[in-house]
């Protein structure tokens, strides 16, 4: 981002021309990975947690089919917007990001083998709808009629949460408001696939493996609605256990962008699900462009900062390490 933050183009009339960082699609390109990169970085923590306190306990991980799912969903994730920022990045910084000293291009090297590394996405957004389908059928338990009540029940909550007689008072902008966005999505489609795998394994007798061919795009889907949730989650959380004002002001910035972002890019399904109404699509556009503006300010002073001033830390809670060594009584060593 240094390059863009020196080179000047376009501007107003008999003025200075304008650094290419503050133009608004540099923002709008580069604001959406850095929120991202912060969510990964929260929800790897909250996985290497879960790793740490399996060994710790003496499970098998092999076994532990709950943790497989989610680091190979973050595995997908991140490679994919790893790949995709680099790329952004690039092309931000115009002929420079081919200059060896900006370290893209080696970057991009070594990232780009990750997408298949240890398993193609593809085979591990498999992974993560396997263990939810395989949480949703003991959600359903072994009495058919209360799981189809519990099935219909919550169909019928999202039903009414869409409709005319849905009522909330969670604002557009508001955490909550995303948080609620994404579990939807997340819910709607692993009840979807739920019911189509059934009725094609069990009223049409097709193969489970035909018919599990058939449904793939809707699982990949659904995997990574599942992880955004679980990124958007984890990245609230975090802001919970910031104490520190300052960051936690940031963080909450970028929290929000984060969310908006993912909601925004999956609109026209919100909207297909009446989820959204075309003025309340509108409205997240609007919070995307005020967010970026937010963010991007907000980033450009902390470059400012540290270039001035390289002593001064860029503002960001401080995490423990993300693998710790500890023995089985819970004590940190």
């Amino acid at each position: 981002m240094l390059p863009t933050s020196s080179r000047r183009q376009f501007g107003p009339k008999d003025q200075d021309e304008v650094k290419i960082i503050e133009h608004q699609t540099q923002h709008l390109r580069l604001m959406p990975h850095l929120a991202a990169a912060l969510a990964l970085t929260f929800t790897t923590r909250y996985a290497a947690g879960l790793m740490d306190e399996a060994l710790c306990q003496g499970q098998d991980l092999q076994s532990n089919r709950a943790l497989q799912a989610l680091v190979a969903g973050l595995k997908a994730y991140s490679t994919w917007e790893n790949l995709t920022c680099l790329q952004d990045c690039r092309e931000c910084t115009g002929g420079m990001g081919f200059m060896l000293e900006n370290r893209i291009p080696s970057l991009k090297c070594d990232s780009d083998v990750f997408v298949t590394f240890e398993g193609d996405n593809m085979v591990m957004l498999q992974v993560v709808v396997r263990e939810l389908l395989t949480q949703y059928t003991k959600q359903m338990g072994n009495n058919l009629v209360m799981g189809l009540i519990r099935n219909w029940t919550s169909s019928v909550s999202d039903s009414l949460r869409t409709s005319v007689l849905g009522f909330s008072m969670d604002k557009v902008g508001d955490l909550m408001f995303l948080l609620k966005a994404v579990s939807y999505r997340e819910r709607v489609l692993q009840r979807s696939l739920a019911s189509r795998l059934y009725t094609k394994v069990e009223k049409n007798k097709d193969e489970f493996f035909m018919a599990w061919n058939s449904c793939l795009h809707h699982v990949t889907t659904l995997a990574m609605a599942h992880i955004h949730k679980v990124t958007l989650e984890q990245f609230a959380l975090a802001i919970q256990e910031c104490h520190i004002k300052e960051d936690h002001a940031l963080l909450t910035k970028f929290c929000l962008l984060h969310g908006t972002s993912l909601v925004y890019q999956e609109r026209a399904w919100y909207l297909e699900h009446n989820y959204l109404t075309p003025g309340t699509s509108r409205q997240i556009r609007s919070q995307v462009d005020t967010g970026l503006s937010v963010c991007g300010q907000q980033v450009l002073y902390c470059m400012f900062t540290t270039r001035t001033n390289p002593t001064q830390p860029l503002p960001l809670c401080k995490q423990p390490p993300l693998f710790s060594r500890s023995d089985c009584s819970g004590r940190r060593t």
